[in-house]
């Protein structure tokens, strides 16, 4: 990838090794934790995962704020002086501006940098999911040599065959960012309800089911990867987690166990996205037949 460069916001929850082996760039992006602000980096550098969720457990509000056109444009052009191409893709438009800003960046320094090639694909997904196609990009790229176009049309093509499924844990999280009401927040944390959530074709989220208990929860995963996976490409599967390595360690036992894939890689779920899912979530991303259900 000498001429071009992947590049995509901190919610992809790209390892600090995998950004180095990858060569992927990866834009920070503001959090807060109480009325303190941060900025989430690959190596958290600023505030470790630890200390942020021992915060949100105990109380502390935690919100997150989008990148800026201009935070954008300062992370592009130290590319473009480079002399490389950028091949961007980030948190989806139906869950965030961050896309939307990355496209206004893009135009002006398009006029400022003529000769060079900037593409800003908007992603149907977020966090691990975004992660997850990166590191199949960037391992297709290198062992086929692939040109700008070419991982261009690879990405626009293969996101809409990596299914995402999450259980979500802390349903008082989802009722601060306004994804379900106060009461079904009440009324499902008193029945142990885990909501199972994907994203559609747009990149928003959708409630798939909701199940009793997180054994149950954790299970319905990976029946969906036994239904709609296909098994001859998932050499690589990834799971995430939000403050809950028991459970994702459970997962990729499960997964590894049951043959459905060859590799499993985990993933934790920063400040940004654990802002909104709340400790204890847990996701898993594979390749197969996406969005038959919604």
């Amino acid at each position: 990838m000498a001429g071009y460069c992947l590049v995509s916001d901190v919610t992809a929850e790209i390892s600090q090794q995998d950004v180095e082996k990858y060569g992927i760039r990866v834009v920070p992006m503001t959090f807060f934790l109480g009325e303190k602000e941060y900025h989430q980096y690959p190596d958290n550098r600023e505030l470790s995962m630890k200390e942020f969720y021992e915060g949100q457990v105990a109380g502390l509000e935690t919100k997150s704020s989008q990148i800026t056109p201009a935070e954008f444009t300062k992370a592009f052009e130290e590319i473009l002086k480079e002399g490389k191409d950028i091949i961007y893709y980030g948190l989806s438009s139906g869950l965030s501006g961050t896309y939307n800003s990355s496209v206004i960046a893009a135009e002006d320094l398009q006029e400022k940098y003529p000769e060079r090639r900037i593409k800003c694909i908007n992603a149907i997904c977020a966090s691990v999911g975004e992660g997850y196609m990166l590191i199949m990009a960037a391992k297709k790229a290198a062992k086929e040599n692939l040109d700008f176009d070419e991982v261009v049309k690879y990405i626009e093509e293969k996101q809409y065959e990596i299914c995402h499924w999450f259980m979500v844990d802390n349903l008082d999280q989802l009722r601060k960012g306004g994804r379900i009401s106060a009461v079904s927040a009440i009324v499902g944390s008193a029945l142990n309800i885990c909501p199972v959530i994907t994203t559609d074709r747009e990149g928003a989220l959708r409630v798939a089911t909701k199940v009793r208990g997180r054994k149950k929860a954790m299970n319905y995963l990976i029946e969906r990867m036994e239904v709609d996976g296909f098994k001859e490409e998932n050499e690589l599967v990834m799971v995430g987690h939000a403050n809950n390595m028991e459970a994702a360690e459970k997962l990729k036992s499960d997964i590894l166990e049951k043959g459905l894939a060859k590799e499993v890689q985990i993933a934790d779920i920063g400040p940004v996205i654990g802002s909104h899912v709340g400790s204890g979530m847990c996701a898993v991303l594979f390749v197969g037949e996406n969005f038959k259900d919604i």
